[in-house]
């Protein structure tokens, strides 16, 4: 009966703390119309590591030398594991809609065509 109440205990908790877009999975990226963006040219190299140079990636927030977290944003195969560790919480964080940190952190929200090309590359597979 114990491991029952603390099994209800952590899913209750972990609901409450988690991105209040239930699945972001299909909210943020079954939503994102990418058709306004190249495919080849949507890549980490070409498009999102600019973008998390300039918003994330700098001292002492996520780059490597000082990663808060753990999460490095400053390196292709750092950005791919945070976005597989956390998807809740990055996709939620970068779209500001509560119920996790915002990213980036005490700033306002990065324009939402930024957003997007995140978005996007993660739901194409993100490429390099």
């Amino acid at each position: 009966m114990l491991k029952l109440h603390t099994g209800f205990f952590i899913i209750c908790v972990l609901f409450f703390v988690s991105c209040k877009k239930p699945n972001p999975n299909s909210d943020y990226i079954s939503k994102a119309d990418c058709s306004v963006l190249i495919d080849s040219l949507n890549t980490y190299n070409i498009s999102v590591k600019p973008i998390f140079d300039h918003y994330c990636a700098y001292s002492p927030c996520h780059n490597t030398a000082t990663a808060k977290h753990k999460v490095i944003l400053d390196n292709f195969s750092d950005v791919v594991a945070a976005v597989n560790k956390y998807p809740t919480r990055f996709l939620c964080g970068i779209n500001q809609d509560g119920g996790t940190k915002p990213m980036p952190n005490k700033l306002p929200k990065i324009a939402d065509s930024l957003v997007l090309k995140i978005t996007c590359w993660i739901k194409t597979g993100m490429q390099e």
